[in-house]
């Protein structure tokens, strides 16, 4: 039996049968006249038009609270399929009706067309930008919906001031400002708060200190979490102002105290932040490169992936990845051509790459790279000499360095003014270490870079004129088995975070801190150890005793 297609809109039914008597059987009654339309023709289009005409047999509708230009602009689209007479002027109503009958498809032309009004407001437009601001508004009101509100926030949000400007004005009046359009706008202004507190700065100078319904709730609502500091002199005239209220009450107390807490705290907290910065050549997930089948693909990725930023990060990427793909009797997955070397070089080259440290490479000589780290050897553009290894000041046990929080120091003289240092104690820098909350969750575990020179000891400074930043060092683990076996600058850029075990057991991806003697003595699963391949001997299993010292390579100007 022949499967005929059945009608889907939006579709061409002709736009000259609208006008037409004899097709014409189902009238529109507005408020005293009528537009015909035919049944079939809007029953395709519209369920609630079918339920309607087939289920309740009715011949006539009723639009009166429409206007005849929204009416006739809804039947055109119904019949061309194309949504072209839609103005700003008929917008509400063309919405509300497409809404009404359910038809899809002009629900979707409608909220486009609503999208590109919001993409065309300009920041210094107040028209513009309080119409599509209304519309939203109504359709959340009277419709239900939140996606057109979440457009205006979106855009406005991502257009420089355009959210400044707007609310400012929108809110001259505060206290005249709904309860449903102030929440959008707390939501709108959740990173520019500061907007906010000016607001309520001019409603209380203009109402003789007196805080009235909206500048309450504006105030509540303040939790100071977009960067205070630099916006620190207008919290600071709001708190004067506060301060000055005429016969405050019991609870303008309690929310001005509430508010200086509060501030205090997010400063607090901002502080903190600006004092330490993140490696950005650590915590990279392995899975970026594990599903990678050959050596082509992973030039390619490596070639074009913006997290590769350094020479340092594209070598431990394909140390990572020959390691996981070895073969199971420690053999290569494949030898290193001459060709991905040279094309490694020109990578570095366009990309005016520091070359790597000579000492990173040689200690990291293995027969199941395929010869990568041998033939970078032999190319004296990708090697230095000229470079600085350093060291921390101390070791440390897989437990001592990842179950706590503790400071790892480096003493080291950054080139440039550092060098005539004539401070106390030893020039240098310290790497604050942020343990996991728990063995299950890693996420929050972080190493990160001191900065703030206030928060180092008397035995080692910090120069903030210093070269040194967290863009131009790199980390590596050296490690020191039980048997004291040295083991020099181990990658550890792509296995993401250090995971607890059991025991006192650590797995920092390849790097295993366990020998198979202590698994079996403590009783332990004996698979899932690691990851990658927890077979590997000759990479991994270091002891849980076995001794770790991190160290930095600095590739920024000698």
């Amino acid at each position: 039996m022949e499967n005929i297609p059945k009608v889907v809109p939006p579709m061409d039914f002709g736009i000259e049968y609208l006008s037409s008597t004899s097709h014409g059987n189902l009238r529109f009654l507005l408020d005293g006249e009528e537009l015909t339309a035919n049944s079939a023709i809007m029953s395709f289009n519209s369920p609630a038009i079918k339920k309607m005409t087939i289920d309740e047999g009715l011949t006539a509708i009723s639009v009166e609270e429409f206007s005849k230009g929204a009416v006739h602009c809804f039947l055109e689209a119904s019949y061309s399929g194309k949504l072209e007479k839609i103005r700003r002027n008929n917008f509400r109503q063309v919405n509300k009706l497409v809404h009404k009958f359910e038809v899809d498809w002009l629900i979707e032309r409608c909220f486009k067309y609503f999208q590109s009004l919001t993409e065309a407001v300009k920041e210094d437009d107040f028209e513009d930008q309080l119409y599509v601001f209304e519309e939203a508004m109504h359709v959340m009101e009277k419709l239900k919906k939140r996606n057109f509100v979440d457009d205006v926030i979106r855009k406005f949000t991502s257009k420089g001031r355009c959210t400044q400007y707007f609310v400012k004005n929108y809110l001259k009046d505060l206290g005249s400002c709904i309860f449903e359009s102030l929440g959008v706008i707390l939501e709108m202004t959740s990173d520019e708060e500061h907007v906010l507190a000016e607001i309520v700065i001019n409603d209380l100078e203009s109402n003789k200190l007196c805080l009235n319904q909206n500048s309450r709730r504006i105030l509540e609502n303040l939790n100071f979490s977009a960067c205070p500091s630099s916006h620190l002199p207008v919290y600071q005239k709001l708190l004067e102002k506060l301060e000055n209220i005429e016969n405050p009450s019991t609870d303008d107390y309690r929310l001005t105290f509430k508010i200086l807490k509060q501030l205090n705290t997010a400063l607090h907290v901002s502080k903190q932040a600006m004092s330490f910065v993140e490696l950005p050549n650590l915590f990279h997930k392995f899975q970026h490169l594990k599903d990678i089948p050959d050596l082509d693909g992973l030039l390619t990725y490596l070639s074009k992936s913006p997290i590769i930023s350094n020479s340092y990060i594209f070598c431990d990427a394909v140390y990572s990845w020959m390691v996981e793909k070895q073969q199971s009797n420690g053999a290569p997955f494949a030898p290193i051509p001459d060709t991905f070397i040279e094309q490694f070089a020109n990578h570095m080259s366009e990309r005016r790459w520091k070359p790597l440290a000579t000492e990173y490479i040689k200690h990291n000589i293995f027969r199941n790279l395929g010869g990568f780290t041998d033939k970078i050897l032999k190319n004296s553009k990708m090697i230095t000499q000229n470079f600085n290894r350093i060291p921390a000041t101390l070791e440390y046990t897989a437990m001592e360095l990842f179950s706590k929080n503790h400071d790892i120091k480096f003493r080291f003289k950054a080139p440039g003014s550092v060098q005539n240092c004539s401070k106390d104690g030893n020039c240098g820098f310290i790497l604050r270490v942020t343990t996991a909350t728990n063995a299950q969750d890693v996420s929050n575990f972080n190493i990160q870079l001191i900065t703030d020179p206030s928060l180092y000891p008397e035995d080692i400074h910090f120069h903030t004129e210093s070269v040194l930043t967290n863009k131009n060092i790199h980390l590596a683990i050296d490690i020191t088995t039980p048997e004291n076996v040295k083991k020099h600058a181990r990658p550890v850029t792509w296995y993401g975070k250090p995971r607890f075990v059991r025991s006192r057991f650590w797995v920092w991806g390849a790097h295993c801190f366990v020998t198979k003697d202590e698994w079996n003595a403590a009783n332990l699963p004996a698979t899932g150890v690691t990851s990658p391949k927890d077979a590997n001997a000759v990479i991994g299993r270091h002891g849980a005793n076995a001794k770790i010292r991190p160290v930095i390579f600095y590739f920024g100007d000698n």
